[in-house]
């Protein structure tokens, strides 16, 4: 899964080194796993360092053909071989390699702790020996396990970096790789439509590749996407694409992700029938125990439907003997959920009671969760909606459930029955209540920790300059070019003073467009102030930078602002401040440009100026050959 530079010395196969045969193994999987183990023989007789190569590439080859128990035991003997000679001075390239692979194991076994530590560890090496390529796949496994506990804000952050590093390095590999990365994690963000244009990237791309181990995790990804959507023709139609590309890895166990997959759509599409026999057969395989939890929780709940109550019971036991043994997963939603289906087991039961204090208890902390995780990570998740959702459900099986009772008991006064109907409306009433306050907290939360700013879509002030602040902490000045772009629109206040502040907004929304579209997809621009735009740009030129300012000023002159069809001028200055030596944080760069606006605006309207330490110098005129400043 890596690009290598390294050669490993005497061992090759059809004339590739170990250390540069990846790619035969991304075209050809099968097939370069073979050749891997035709020379196994000779394992005894190669030096300490051929060793390790071939084991790594062994383990790439079970990785990308899903042997999950070979690919533990291969990095079992890796270590094995390392403690043979401990003091040897192996490639940095070898260590690095062996951590990452060790990450995803541990990954794969659902010990999220220890696989953010372990790819830690692989990012902060491949820092340390430049190794930029080992560095953005650290980056990126380290942003999907995060995911994975539900760490969506970081993760997102840290894969926005990891883009940038690749798509500088113009590798339609790891970019494509980081699109699937963003795939899954916009899925579990139940942002669906993100999430499938993510991964259609990735499958495009690994299509053109030719990567078929690559092309069935994108498929899979897609199917399951569409399977949470709701979508359950188009989840079944790509299951079966990902059924026919994993036939060619003679591996019989990779299809329990077919058949977990098909597995989950049944039953979510109702077919329960079809759905446990899925399910069962995919239970027999082998497979992540987190997936098989998902697989009983299911599969309870199609027992319920078909009064299977004992059977159901076996299930959820199941489940929750799962979750219990990985303490990452413990009080996330999935754990939850076993409590809402063992509430409908109780509910199946006649234990109205038991039904009743499950359901509460799952409401209670599918509260906490969804509060904790919309005011520290999820800015855009409408926890809203869920909650009250959660809070009429909740009010409505307790009126059901005393109203059942009261059937039973027909022996009882009319007047008794209007006493309990009286008590349940005034509770639910009060449960609607709570629903609005929480909400109302949360909503006041979200406002303050959001990342968006809501009348343009741009990003915030705090956002833009903790990104800033990043991008100049995490490489030095003269091997990242980094310029920002101060665009201030003229005469704000006179606009809204004149034609009034919801023209003001049109025109604000209309330049945040103009500016967002002036720009690359990997620059990033935020909204600071009233009519202030910060633009953060890398690894570009300065001509090139003053382009793209000059386009800015150009594309808002020629804009046709309106109001009441009376034509309003509107123009913008820029000022451009190019990090050097001397500006470690945000907070110097944005001065400096402030400073460039400043000089723009005594010129005139539609003006570009660029920082300069003496703010007066000969070569200003120079720089922007298209325009007098």
């Amino acid at each position: 899964m890596f690009i290598h530079s390294a050669a490993a010395e005497g061992i090759d196969i059809n004339g590739v080194s170990l250390a540069e045969y990846n790619e035969q193994l991304y075209l050809k999987p099968w097939q370069g796993y073979q050749d891997l183990l035709a020379i196994s023989p000779q394992f005894n007789q190669m030096s300490h360092e051929d060793k390790l190569w071939w084991l790594i590439r062994k383990i790439e080859a079970e990785h990308l053909l899903f042997f999950y128990e070979d690919f533990k035991q291969t990095l079992q003997q890796v270590n094995d071989v390392l403690s043979e000679d401990p003091t040897s001075n192996l490639p940095s390239e070898i260590t690095i390699t062996i951590n990452l692979f060790s990450g995803i194991l541990q990954q794969k076994e659902s010990q999220y702790t220890e696989a953010i530590t372990t790819l830690e560890l692989a990012l902060t090496q491949a820092k340390q020996h430049n190794n930029l390529r080992l560095a953005i796949r650290a980056k990126q496994e380290l942003a999907y396990t995060l995911s994975l506990t539900e760490h969506f804000e970081n993760s997102l952050a840290d894969l926005q970096l990891a883009y940038i590093d690749a798509f500088a390095l113009k590798n339609d590999f790891l970019i494509a790789t980081i699109n699937e990365v963003y795939g899954a994690i916009y899925g579990y963000m139940n942002d669906y439509a993100k999430s499938i244009n993510y991964y259609e990237k990735a499958l495009a791309s690994y299509l053109i590749l030719g990567y078929p181990s690559y092309i069935a995790d994108a498929l899979n990804g897609l199917a399951a996407t569409y399977r949470y959507w709701d979508k359950y023709e188009l989840a079944v139609e790509h299951y079966e694409r990902y059924r026919q590309v994993v036939t060619q890895f003679n591996n019989p166990e990779i299809l329990f992700f077919a058949d977990y997959g098909l597995g989950m759509t049944l039953a979510e599409q109702g077919q329960c029938a079809r759905a446990i026999t899925v399910i069962d057969r995919a239970l027999a395989l082998k497979g992540h125990d987190d997936y098989k939890a998902e697989l009983y929780k299911r599969k309870a709940e199609c027992l319920i439907e078909f009064s299977r109550l004992d059977e159901a019971e076996v299930a959820i036991n199941h489940a929750n003997t799962i979750f219990k043994m990985i303490p990452e997963l413990v009080d996330t939603r999935w754990q939850n959920e076993v409590m809402l289906i063992a509430a409908k087991l109780a509910y199946a039961q006649d234990n109205y009671q038991k039904a009743y204090q499950l359901l509460d208890q799952y409401h209670q902390k599918n509260t906490a969760l969804v509060l904790e995780k919309s005011s520290e990570r999820l800015a855009k998740l409408k926890s809203n909606l869920e909650l009250e959702r959660q809070g009429v459900e909740s009010a409505l099986l307790q009126q059901r459930a005393k109203v059942l009772e009261l059937q039973v008991n027909q022996q009882m006064q009319r007047n008794e029955l209007q006493t309990y109907i009286i008590f349940f409306s005034v509770v639910f009433l009060l449960l609607i209540i709570v629903v609005l306050v929480l909400q109302q907290r949360s909503a006041k939360k979200i406002n303050n920790l959001s990342v968006i700013e809501p009348l343009t879509g741009l990003f915030n002030r705090r956002y833009s300059f903790a990104y800033l602040d990043k991008l100049l902490s995490s490489s030095s000045w003269n091997k990242n070019h980094v310029a920002v772009l101060l665009v201030d629109i003229a005469d704000l206040k006179s606009i809204n003073n004149l034609y009034g502040e919801a023209f003001g907004d049109t025109v604000i929304k209309s330049i945040a467009t103009i500016t967002q579209n002036a720009l690359r997809g990997e620059d990033v621009v935020g909204r600071i102030a009233g009519g202030e735009f910060l633009c953060i740009l890398s690894r570009l030129g300065t001509e090139q930078e003053i382009q793209v300012s000059e386009r800015i000023v150009e594309n808002v002159a020629r804009q046709d602002f309106r109001c009441n069809g009376k034509k309003v001028d509107v123009a913008v200055n820029i000022g451009i401040a190019i990090r050097n030596a001397e500006t470690h944080d945000s907070a110097t760069l944005y001065s400096q440009a402030d400073e460039a606006l400043t000089e723009a605006k005594k010129l005139a309207t539609g003006q570009v100026f660029r920082y300069r330490r003496f703010m007066v110098h000969p070569q200003q005129d120079h720089d922007l050959p298209k325009k007098k400043l």
